[in-house]
């Protein structure tokens, strides 16, 4: 069997014992890999309110071997509620809203495996809103009206809100100020109108509140001015004027006009020919002339009345008397040849009443002027009147010749 081997060698291979089985090689090891749901996450909270909910990252192992996993954040508003774990797990991360600013605020979350492990980033946002806020403007409203006048116009509030939208409602604990909507959602408006029916003269003042749940209440004040109705005064309520028949014409006589609140336009007016006003008319207060004019009137009482008007008001009356009396007294004139002589140094003029007698004379004219008048002749008297002339030296002429009148 040897020399058949040694002569085929190839018979040699199939002769031989057979040889221990050889083991497969292994398969290479895999590490493991880091798996993160979600990949992002996203917290949303107001300014000043509660802190969100908070939410869950949950961690797998999407490779081989066995995955111990480290968790690590990067902001201080961020906590999570583990730093670690064995294979398949999660972390619950809670946002604390804090003293943080209006705004979105960033941060990650790194989960790490060691080594040839590749870490993954989740990223986090924070974002925070501003809080609900109604506003009301203008802050001030104000009204003036006069009393038993016209309502004033009514006026409005504008109603904004920021930061979301807010049901609201508008109140006043007065009966002369209505506010209508009294409520709404939203941006919007109000209007506020003021009835001054039976309000005496005088500043009232409210506050309108609006109020919304979850926000700061918004204040309105309100003032209303109900002034006194414009009125026109005239003073003295009355005039009297006493005149003698033919004499002089009364002095003239002043009325007041006075204006309460507010400048009024004034006329006056009358319907007697002998009275006269100056101004007829003016603005606010002042004063106006009445002056009488008695020429041609004949004795007695006369009256009128003067009416100061003006738009708006109710207008005024004084009450004008004038009395013409027949005079109590008269006068006559004197006339005379002028004497001629050199010497001549004036005249002098004698009075007799009825058939009494002349006493001493009654004027001395000096020089030659030939001509006097004789004052205070009383009503219903007769008076008779001579003249003579005298010299340098005292003498005396006789008695002109006698004239006589009777005053009536």
């Amino acid at each position: 069997m040897n020399k058949l081997a040694s002569e085929m060698p190839g018979l040699t291979q199939l002769m031989s014992s057979p040889s221990a089985p050889v083991p497969p090689t292994p398969p290479p090891s895999i590490n493991p890999v880091i798996g993160a749901s979600p990949i992002s996450l996203s917290f949303t909270a107001q300014q000043g309110g509660a802190d969100p909910a908070t939410q869950t990252l949950s961690i797998s192992n999407t490779g081989g071997g066995t995955l111990n996993w480290t968790a690590n954040e990067t902001t201080p508003w961020l906590t999570l509620s583990t730093t670690g774990g064995t294979g398949n797990g999660s972390v619950t991360l809670t946002a604390t809203t804090g003293s943080l600013s209006v705004g979105t605020n960033s941060g990650t979350v790194t989960l790490s495996g060691g080594t040839g492990v590749t870490p993954v980033t989740v990223p986090v946002t924070f974002t925070i809103a501003a809080a609900p806020a109604i506003g009301a403007s203008p802050a001030a409203l104000s009204f003036t009206a006069t009393q038993g006048g016209a309502n004033p116009t009514p006026q409005t509030v504008t109603i904004s809100n920021t930061g979301g939208t807010l049901s609201w409602n508008a109140t006043d604990p007065v009966a002369w100020l209505t506010l209508s909507p009294a409520s709404g959602s939203g941006a919007g408006a109000l209007t506020a109108t003021v009835n001054t029916t039976g309000l005496a003269t005088g500043t009232y003042n409210t506050t309108i509140t609006v109020a919304a749940s979850g926000a700061t209440s918004q204040s309105v004040s309100v003032a209303l001015t109900v002034a006194a109705a414009p009125a026109i005064g005239a003073s003295p309520a009355a005039l009297s004027f006493i005149a003698t028949q033919g004499g002089a014409n009364p002095t003239p006589q002043t009325v007041t006009i006075s204006n309460t609140g507010g400048t009024l336009s004034w006329n006056a007016t009358d319907t007697a020919a002998w009275l006269t006003l100056s101004p007829a008319s003016g603005s606010g207060a002042g004063a106006l002339t009445a002056t009488v004019n008695t020429a041609g009137l004949a004795t007695g009482p006369y009256t009128d009345t003067i009416t100061v008007a003006a738009s708006g008001t109710t207008s005024r009356t004084v009450s004008v008397t004038l009395t013409v009396n027949a005079p109590t007294t008269s006068s006559a004139t004197l006339t005379w040849n002028a004497n001629t002589e050199s010497d001549l140094a004036g005249y002098k003029v004698y009075r007799k009443i009825g058939t009494g007698a002349y006493g001493a004379p009654i004027f001395t004219v000096i020089g030659n002027v030939s001509n006097y008048v004789a004052t205070g002749l009383q009503i219903g008297t007769t008076y008779s009147f001579v003249v003579t002339a005298y010299d340098n030296a005292g003498n005396e002429s006789i008695v002109s010749n006698e004239v006589s009148k009777s005053i009536f």
